[in-house]
């Protein structure tokens, strides 16, 4: 049998020079399997079910192995770490080891209505039916979340604090762990929130009426006063500020540490604050915009078209150039040295490199039509099930030796691989170059006719 065999689109499939399956095809676009570069399996029924197996580098049988169905709604994934399965909005299940070692499961059932969970220690067990009643921790931004017949009753736990809210979100009332921390309010009636030494902060008939002091364990308290949308004011002794006809007109400052500024908004704005790395920010709306800081420099235009920044962030350093929808350049550099060049003119075409820290290509992909609107991560399981319905031209770079074309699925696939290639039209012909250079076409797939071989390969044979 012959390294590559074209018979699109009833039968393909692609062999090593060891004669293992590189790439396999059935009835295409419907049946898909191909190893990856790591040395698992992609598996593919398109459009309906992938499987894809990650082996880790020392132990190839004690990798990941994850199953994906009806994407991005069904998911299947089991590694070392953690175990979860989903179908969005029916179900789903994860666990995995928390913070301190310990099994760790949290689920839902019909979403939003039913959600559970619970630890091996018993620090995290909890049940929720919405919206007859619900005890979830770290649910959104909270440590824990509580409701009986939402929303007459309403209880959020956070950083110490106790929120409790009746008839959520007219009445609420709050407590603390500790300085004597209070809040009410009966909206749109009165509120306040005090921490005795810290802050006074009230409101009358919201959202017309507030005031409040700031900073009383300091020298400088700062006092507001806000008649809304009519006008308000700050003072302290190196802070200031008003408004009128909010928002219209702003101002705010703290002397050598921030200002913020608004006149007409949205259409000018100017802020600069030294605590967030000296960060500069302006913009005449929709027209022209700035922002510069320690670590970013970025400007747009016509916003939300056209958008330039090149900012570091804790992986490395990263440059955008945007003008949506149909042009995107992003180019990522870590701190390692790798770095990953991603273009994107859409709908027709995108180009990502992927390159080691000496510069030498390793790995990326391109391809004619590219209709999908997010990049990378994002878009991990979109091209591998459903890219056969847009992909006129596709090539890939599996590593810094392999790469491969192909054109309308299989009408023209070629792949190039350790010094070796394999190239095909269905039935018609395939063609064969070894490493030592020999090379062989083979009419209607199967009749081989000799091509000639390199002067190293005839040396070796003599």
């Amino acid at each position: 049998m012959p390294r590559e065999l074209n018979l699109t689109p009833v039968w393909f499939h692609r062999l090593d020079a060891e004669g293992n399956l590189l790439e396999w095809d059935a009835l295409w676009p419907i049946v898909h399997y191909e190893r990856t570069p790591e040395g698992g399996d992609d598996f593919r029924i398109r459009p309906l079910y992938r499987r894809v197996t990650e082996p880790e580098p020392q132990n190839l049988d004690g990798g990941a192995v994850e199953h994906q169905f009806l994407w991005p709604l069904g998911r299947v994934r089991s590694d070392r770490e953690e175990t979860s399965h989903r179908i969005f909005p029916l179900w789903s299940w994860r666990a995995h080891r928390n913070e301190v070692g310990e099994r760790d499961v949290d689920w839902y059932l019909l979403f939003p209505f039913f959600w559970g969970g619970g630890s091996a220690d018993g620090r995290e067990d909890y049940f929720a039916f919405l919206p007859f009643y619900a005890d979830i921790p770290q649910f959104l931004t909270y440590d824990r979340f509580q409701t009986i017949l939402f929303p007459l009753y309403v209880r959020f736990d956070k950083e110490g604090h106790r929120h409790r809210m009746y008839l959520w979100p007219l009445i609420g009332t709050s407590s603390c762990a500790e300085n004597g921390h209070e809040r009410f309010h009966f909206y749109p009636f009165y509120g306040h929130e005090i921490e005795p030494g810290r802050h006074d902060r009230r409101f009358a008939l919201w959202p017309f009426f507030a005031w409040s002091t700031e900073n009383q364990d300091t020298d400088e308290p700062v006092n507001s006063y806000w008649i809304w949308p009519l006008f308000g004011w700050r003072t302290g002794r190196t802070v200031g500020g008003w408004m009128a006809l909010w928002p219209l007109f702003q101002h705010t400052w703290k002397e050598n540490h921030f200002t913020a500024l608004t006149l007409l908004w949205p259409f000018f704005h100017y802020y600069w604050n030294r605590a967030e790395d000296n960060v500069t920010q302006w913009w005449f709306w929709p027209f022209f915009g700035r922002v510069r800081s320690d670590d970013q420099d970025a400007w747009s235009a016509l916003w939300p078209l056209i958008w330039w920044r090149n900012y570091d962030d804790p992986d490395g350093r990263t440059e955008q150039q945007w003008v949506l929808p149909f042009f995107w350049h992003v180019w990522q550099e870590q701190h390692s040295g790798e770095s990953e060049d991603f273009t994107k003119v859409w709908p027709f075409f995108h180009r990502t490199v992927r390159a080691d820290k000496n510069g030498e290509q390793v790995g990326g992909d391109w391809s004619m039509l590219s209709p999908i609107p997010w990049r990378d991560g994002n878009a991990t399981g979109f091209q591998e099930l459903y890219g056969f319905l847009w992909e006129v031209v596709a090539g890939r770079q599996r590593t810094a030796d392999d790469r491969s074309l192909d054109v309308l699925g299989r009408v023209y696939t070629k792949r190039d691989r350790g010094g070796e290639s394999t190239s095909s039209v269905p039935f018609l012909f395939n063609y064969e170059r070894q490493k030592d250079g020999t090379k062989t076409l083979r009419l209607f797939q199967f009749l081989p006719i000799p091509m000639g071989s390199s002067p190293a390969a005839e040396e070796t044979t003599r």
